[in-house]
This record gives structure tokens, sequence and C-alpha cells, in this order.
């Protein structure tokens, strides 16, 4: 009788130990990633699902722009390099925020728009007022004359926290923030001699914040003026 020749097999390892293999590596690199998840800081993990909840909803949270000139930890922490475009005015600003002493009173940080220079209430107003304090006015000057030699299209933005004001002055928190904008706007055209077609102002009033208005601490970083320098990709 015809005796069947035996099939020779294919040098190398059999096929089911290369599928064996493959799930085995799949299952390691799961085991991992489940290990690194479980090692992750709960404060970072809340900052980042926060930002991205703010995002979602319409509400901009903050892009932290690097290492803070005053070594304070923005509340909403999504890294973002500075811009090459943004490395000169950002370089002569931290330097002169520096010189003028001025701690965690104002922040500068790139998020996806350009670069802002955010100032808190304390530094240039009163609670309640849209006067910039005459301490202020130095300050202000010598940021400005930095921007005026640049040549980014500029906004500031006034914002509030959620507590409501009503006076004879400003009926809601929407007056207080935009005449706030404004005043600094005009300061900046007039001594600083920034070009006005650069320039644009508005108010968002509590609706844009930074942080949760849940402390007095968050509220005081949500009521701030921040000077945007819009990135030539946005226009």
């Amino acid at each position: 009788m015809y005796k069947k020749k035996p099939k020779e097999q294919s040098p190398g390892a059999p096929l089911w130990m290369t599928t064996f293999s493959d799930l085995t590596t799949l299952l390691l690199c799961f085991f991992v990633l489940l290990f690194s998840l479980s090692t992750v800081s709960s404060e970072k993990y809340e900052q980042v699902a926060a930002s991205l909840k703010s995002v979602f909803s319409g509400s901009p949270g903050i892009l932290y722009g690097g290492p803070h000139p005053m070594g304070e930890q923005l509340p909403f922490e999504i890294p973002l390099p500075i811009d090459i475009e943004f490395q000169e005015v950002y370089q002569e600003i931290e330097a002169m925020l520096a010189e003028e002493g001025v701690g965690a009173a104002v922040e500068i940080f790139q998020e996806e728009r350009g670069l802002i220079i955010s100032f808190k209430e304390k530094i240039f107003f009163d609670i309640g007022s849209a006067q910039l304090r005459p301490e202020a006015r130095n300050l202000l000057r010598r940021v400005g004359r930095v921007l005026a030699v640049d040549d980014h299209d500029i906004r500031v933005e006034g914002h509030t926290c959620d507590l409501p004001i009503r006076s004879r002055f400003f009926p809601s928190n929407w007056e207080l923030s935009t005449s706030r904008a404004t005043n600094v706007t005009r300061f900046l055209i007039e001594e600083a001699g920034i070009d006005p077609r650069r320039l644009g102002a508005t108010g968002y009033a509590e609706f844009r914040p930074i942080a949760p208005n849940d402390s007095e601490e968050n509220r005081i970083r949500n009521r701030r003026v921040d000077i945007l320098l819009l990135s030539r990709n946005n226009l």
C-alpha cells in the first residue's frame, strides 16, 4: 500500500506560537498601562478633567506655557510650549515682571489663541472700581512699551468672579469688566504709544473663569484683566 509522506514542517516556530506570543505581548502592554494609570496623581487628573470639561462646555481652560516666571502653577494645566513667534516678547516681559517684583499678581503664559499677560485685579483696581490704581500705571506703561515695538494684534479682556455687583456706575459685572478693559486699552494708547489699530477691548464678566468660583482664592484669580497677543495663525 501507498504510504502518505509526512508533511514537512516549515522552519522556525509553529504558527500557533507566533499568535500566542502576540497575545502575551498585548496582555503585558495592557497591564503596564493599567499600572501607569493607577499611579496618576489624583490632583493632576482632576485638573486635566476640569480643563477638558471647560473646553467642551465652551469656556476656555488655561493652557499653561512652560515654566512659570513666578513659580506658580495654573489651575487647569495642559502643557503648551511658548511658540517661537512669542519667545522674544515673552522673555522681555518675564524679565521686566521679575524686576518689578510683582509676584503672583501677574501671570504670563500661552494658550491656543496666543500669548496672555494676565493681571490680577488687586494690582490694577480697587474692588468694584474700573479706575487704574496710581501704583499700577508705571507697571502697565513698561509692559505697554514692550508691546509697542511688537507687531501682534492685541485684545484686552476684562474678567470678574461670580459675585454680583450693582452700583451707580456698574449695574452688573458686564459693565465692570468692559470698563476695566476699555480703561487699560486707552492707557496703552495714550501712555505707551501703541497703535490703536492693533487694539481691541472686551468684557466677559464672570463667564470665562480660569478656576472654579468655589473659594475666595479662586475668585481672586478670576478677577483679572488679560492682555492677549494674538497668534498670527488666528488672524
